[in-house]
């Protein structure tokens, strides 16, 4: 019996992270311009009311029975995107995708992966639960050398594209505004990093005598900006949760650089063709940084901000690419069903 869906898509959806949300998408997008329309798509979500995008199909997350009817309805399962198998904050992560992937299986579903950032993996059952899903993947495409490097420790055949958040570059051009604000993405973690950041981009703020707008890519981001300000850390003139590209062409439109942690906000930067200068809290961002020739803080020197961002030839090149991998994966996956 034919299946009525093409693919699910399975990722970090409806948490409200703008990151994660530009990754569907982006996603979407890809899988309309290469002949799969919305109707033939469903997207697990945490939040499946709070979807503002494309009329795709929408399923709970969290409720086995309706996400085990729908990989039955459909051919395949998309591990869509994002930083999914990392135990950073807990084994959860892990243990959720791995599950969705058992049930793919077993609803005769295959499996597939696209633009995944590996780890950081600490545990020895978070690593055996990501190797195990991902070696049930028909294909594996990572979006940095680290994740490939980690596939080929594995033993897993795979290769690298650039994150699907690219394929959305138009949405974020060089604007002829004047440019006078400094933006700033700080997010909760250990070890003091968000305290010292705040110090850096205080320091930042004064040496280019520019305003600063605190940009919060999800809620808990804009939480401890918030307790930063309280505290006297953090000295924004606004702090802005961003929930849109078209909030984002506003904001960077008008920003002379960018200073922050969350990789989609150095992504954002670099579509905007704006001088970013990126807080590295975790491996992707510091791959993402070298690969673009973004200046890294290190916690203890003093930030800058590049002269220029660079053309937008390279940009174009990486949407190319990130486009045709996605092509060539999609019909591998499909015409193998």
């Amino acid at each position: 019996m034919k299946r009525p869906i093409d693919v699910i898509l399975c990722g970090y959806y409806g948490f409200g992270n703008l990151g994660d949300e530009l990754i569907a998408e982006s996603l979407i997008r890809l899988l309309e311009k290469n002949g799969v329309p919305a109707e033939r798509v469903v997207l697990l979500s945490a939040e499946p009311r709070g979807w503002s995008g494309k009329s795709v199909g929408l399923v709970d997350r969290w409720k086995p029975v309706p996400v085990m009817s729908a990989l039955r309805s459909s051919r395949t399962l998309l591990l869509g995107g994002g930083g999914l198998f990392q135990d950073t904050t807990s084994l959860r992560s892990p243990l959720y995708y791995w599950g969705v992937t058992r049930m793919a299986r077993l609803a005769g579903c295959r499996t597939w992966a696209f633009g995944q950032s590996i780890g950081p993996l600490q545990n020895r059952i978070a690593a055996s639960l990501a190797r195990n899903a991902l070696s049930a993947c028909e294909a594996r495409v990572v979006r940095d050398r680290g994740s490939m490097d980690m596939l080929e420790n594995w033993e897993l055949e795979g290769e690298i594209a650039p994150d699907t958040v690219f394929v959305l570059a138009d949405e974020l051009s060089e604007s002829a505004e004047e440019k006078d604000n400094l933006l700033v993405n700080i997010r909760p973690w250990q070890g003091g990093l968000p305290e010292a950041a705040a110090e850096a981009a205080e320091w930042l703020r004064k040496e280019r005598r520019l305003e600063m707008t605190g940009v919060a890519l999800s809620e808990e981001d804009a939480l401890v900006m918030e307790d930063l300000r309280k505290r006297g850390v953090f000295r924004p003139s606004e702090i802005v949760r961003l929930s849109s590209l078209a909030q984002a062409r506003s904001l960077w439109g008008k920003a002379r650089g960018a200073f922050g942690m969350r990789l989609h906000f150095c992504l954002i930067s670099v579509l905007a063709r704006i001088p970013c200068h990126a807080v590295p809290y975790d491996p992707k961002v510091s791959f993402f940084a070298e690969e673009w020739g973004m200046p890294v803080w290190d916690g203890s020197s003093k930030p800058l901000l590049p002269d220029h961002a660079g053309d937008g030839s390279k940009v174009n090149d990486q949407r190319r690419k990130v486009e045709e991998s996605f092509a060539r994966t999609l019909k591998k996956v499909l015409s193998g069903v």
